[in-house]
């Protein structure tokens, strides 16, 4: 209900001077709070919570029908989504038994209300398209093909935001990110994208804890070989900054995993980190 009440807001949805950057995000559209991928190196559940909290239904379309009201809307919403763009709907009022919701066999990954809500707003009178530029986790979005279809034959233009981050298992280990192959989402993307002019920006990290020359360039080969593939990876590669109160901090800060006592290797010195990043853009 508080979700709800604060986009009913009446927002001018101007754009104040000198602040031009906020034009991508004008006419978007928040769908929901929080983040329930509990990745080591993300400090977004601290300050949206661990837990999905999603407006409802018909909060959100009523926010897009007085987007196409606007005088200066054009009939494009720039982005339906949220931290991640398909958690939308998998909310849960019970706490889970361990505290992570992502592995709760009681987590509603059909993404049902999801598709039924896309479906609706595209169907709004004065609305062309509706954008996800939000990134999706890709594990999730595995588990429903039919959510992957909508994404692509209506909300999808070119690009498609996932996140590996990597490529190695001790790192992504580390990372608390999906050993989902990706290449499984790739596959299944492309199946589904045949046909059409469109990708998948792959976001990458060099530098994370854990990752020596060994694990750097194993991502690199496969960069290459996404780069071989027509794939467009080398737009999404950040080298790791600590964020506060993360595991993979006190990793970078201790040399020590807080989870195991277990010593981990942390490349700290500028010019290695710039090596691995060229390792990956070379």
């Amino acid at each position: 209900e508080v979700l709800d009440w604060v986009y009913g807001l009446p927002f001018s949805r101007r754009i104040p001077a000198g602040f031009p950057e906020l034009a991508m995000a004008r006419f978007s559209v928040i769908t929901h709070r929080g983040c329930i991928g509990n990745c080591s190196f993300c400090s977004l559940a601290l300050h949206q919570g661990d837990r999905i909290i999603s407006r409802s239904e018909e909060s959100i379309l009523t926010e897009i029908r007085h987007l196409a009201e606007h005088p200066e809307f054009k009939g494009y919403v720039d982005d339906l989504g949220g931290p991640t763009a398909n958690m939308y709907g998998m909310d849960c009022s019970e706490p889970c038994e361990d505290g992570h919701c992502f592995r709760c066999p009681k987590l509603d990954r059909s993404h049902t209300r999801l598709i039924c809500l896309i479906r609706e707003a595209r169907r709004v009178p004065g609305v062309k398209k509706v954008f996800v530029r939000s990134g999706i986790r890709y594990d999730l979005a595995m588990e429903s093909p039919e959510y992957v279809r909508e994404l692509c034959e209506h909300h999808v233009s070119g690009l498609l935001k996932i996140a590996p981050e990597h490529v190695s298992a001790s790192v992504l280990r580390l990372m608390n990110k999906s050993r989902q192959p990706l290449e499984d989402f790739r596959r299944l993307f492309k199946r589904i994208s045949k046909g059409r002019r469109q990708h998948l920006k792959c976001y990458f990290m060099v530098a994370h804890p854990g990752t020596t020359e060994k694990e750097a360039r194993e991502l690199a080969r496969y960069l290459k070989r996404l780069v071989r593939e027509g794939e467009r990876p080398v737009e999404g590669i950040q080298v790791f900054t600590p964020t506060p109160m993360t595991r993979s901090t006190c990793i970078y800060y201790t040399g020590l995993d807080p989870m195991t006592d277990e010593p981990i290797y942390v490349p700290r010195s500028y010019a290695e980190k710039k090596a691995q990043k060229r390792l990956c853009l070379s």
